[in-house]
Parts: structure tokens; sequence; C-alpha cells
């Protein structure tokens, strides 16, 4: 099992004062993902499930990408394991609160069943 580090839930303010990204100043559950692949599963009061899934580029590596899966909109498509997979809206939020994705408006087979973050920087090599 890989070691894993959970704080107590804090502040969004006491999570920036450790080295944590706070967020629209809500209670903050501060984790550090080990390397290789991880998943952290979440459940809200109603039952909605959704995965985050911090992968490496390399085995054993620190992640360097997340996917993203909702597991409840009710809506699945056809996969490549010849079973079903979720699919889920999406919208993304640029400058000036541009919204230059928005699923919303896509048929049920162009919906995302998975949202993937590249965790890349500026000063990383492509």
């Amino acid at each position: 099992m890989a070691d894993i580090t959970q704080l107590p839930t804090m502040t969004s303010e006491d999570a920036e004062k450790i080295g944590f990204a706070g967020f629209n100043r809500v209670p903050t559950l501060p984790i550090d993902i080990p390397d290789g692949g991880f998943t952290i599963s979440a459940k809200t009061s109603e039952g909605r499930r959704i995965t985050f899934y911090f992968g490496p580029h390399r085995t054993g590596g620190p992640a360097r990408f997340v996917d993203v899966q909702f597991h409840d909109a009710g809506w699945t498509v056809p996969n490549a394991d010849n079973g079903r997979s979720p699919v889920f809206d999406v919208l993304t939020i640029g400058h000036k609160d541009r919204r230059d994705y928005d699923s919303r408006k896509s048929a049920t087979l162009e919906k995302p069943s998975i949202l993937v973050v590249l965790m890349g920087q500026a000063d990383d090599e492509t």
C-alpha cells in the first residue's frame, strides 16, 4: 500500500499556509498524492459519485495528469471493452468568464466520459 498523507479538514487559508492550494474559501481536505497511479473516490450526501485518478507519465513516477469521471449522470455510451461508460456534462471557464466549451449543448454520444486535466507547467519540456 502506498504511503498516503491525509491531513484533517481545515480552512482553505490554513491549507495554503502549509503549501496546498486554496479554492473558493470553503473547508479543504489536503492530501499528498503518492507517486504511481492513485485514485480518490468521493460521494456526496445524495450519493453522487466522482473519481479522480492521478496518473504518472512513467511507471511509478509522480502524477502528471488527473482523469475525472462522474459516475451517476444517468447517460452512458458504448465503450471499447464492449461495456458502457458514464458520460456527463462539463464546461470550461476562462479569462473574463469566457465559456469556450459547454457539453450541455452536445448530444449524448458527444459528451465526455472522462475529463483529463494535464498537470504540466510552463517550463516543462513538451
